[in-house]
């Protein structure tokens, strides 16, 4: 038989109960703490938009680059001309309110459109 302090102690541990196993108490279900987010689930396949993939041969930059600047000028001019009649249209002088910042003339993404002259 065993000695009552070796008994007194297992007792005490949990081991000579009769409800509790010696594996211990259950354990809970694995819980997210608290500043974690769930992740996103993102898109599967390609994006929507057109891809610009910027060219590797001097000539095709240097081409792009006029082509842009030209875009640029023919725009401006449009805009001065539709001013310019609209002005002459009205009654009271007509004021143009420019965007805060840059303009960022082409789509955003577009290589030239962040290059500055």
């Amino acid at each position: 038989m065993e000695e009552p302090h070796i008994a007194a102690v297992l007792y005490g541990k949990g081991f000579l109960n009769s409800g509790i196993m010696a594996q211990g108490k259950q354990k809970f279900k694995a819980q997210h703490p608290g500043g974690v987010k769930k992740q996103r689930n993102k898109q599967k396949g390609p994006k929507k938009g057109g891809r610009i993939i910027a060219p590797k041969k001097a000539h095709v930059v240097q081409q792009q680059k006029l082509k842009q600047g030209l875009e640029v000028a023919i725009r401006k001019k449009i805009e001065q001309e539709v001013t310019q009649r609209a002005s002459s249209s009205l009654h009271k002088k007509l004021s143009v309110l420019k965007g805060s910042g840059g303009q960022s003339s082409g789509p955003p993404g577009h290589p030239s459109a962040t290059s500055s002259k």
